[in-house]
């Protein structure tokens, strides 16, 4: 009959301790720099934005035909009964009196879409980011492919399945590398 000492069980508590600790520090590293930092796919794309294709005309459309040329969603606040200006005026808050608008936009902030913007002729929907990473969807107005002066740091932009409609994705390190911008 083995029977442990007061030290065997401290031994293993203490190896149990430290694999736990281990484990938890290896999620936590993967989350932190980027374990999940990887490419979303032009399928994967396409299948979100069939998913969300009915919620993002109704936003598409509301700021389309709003006359502002530049707004911004804002995350601070309620994002389905304001947004934010952020052309000449400054930051003004303006209510979403549209049921529909602000219903969609509430979904899709729950599907996980972070910021909307309108610049010009396009409205961004940022669906996925990190660190200097991002990848969305965005309308175009005039139906063309929206200019790399709409976004920060343009390293990607696929149509999708309907005209007008494209999957973008911004890289600040792929972006500083293809442009040979040295710090």
């Amino acid at each position: 009959m083995c029977m442990e000492t007061s030290g065997q069980r401290t031994f293993i508590a203490i190896i149990a301790s430290f694999v736990t600790g281990a484990v938890l520090l290896l999620i936590l590293s993967i989350i932190i720099f980027g374990g999940f930092n990887r490419r979303i796919s032009p399928g994967r794309m396409e299948r979100i934005f069939v998913e969300d294709y009915e919620l993002l005309v109704i936003v598409a459309n509301y700021l389309a035909n709003f006359e502002r040329t530049s707004i911004r969603l804002s995350a601070e606040v309620d994002i389905g009964l304001r947004f934010e200006f952020s052309d000449t005026l400054g930051g003004q808050y303006i209510p979403i009196r549209d049921e529909d608008v602000a219903n969609a936009i509430e979904t899709l902030r729950d599907r996980g879409y972070r910021r909307i913007t309108k610049n010009n002729n396009t409205v961004r929907f940022l669906r996925w980011s990190m660190r200097n990473r991002g990848h969305g969807i965005v309308y175009s107005m005039d139906g063309n492919p929206p200019d790399g002066s709409t976004f920060s740091f343009l390293t990607r932009l696929e149509p999708l399945s309907v005209d007008g409609w494209f999957h973008y994705e911004e890289d600040f390190n792929e972006y500083r590398r293809r442009q040979q911008i040295t710090w």
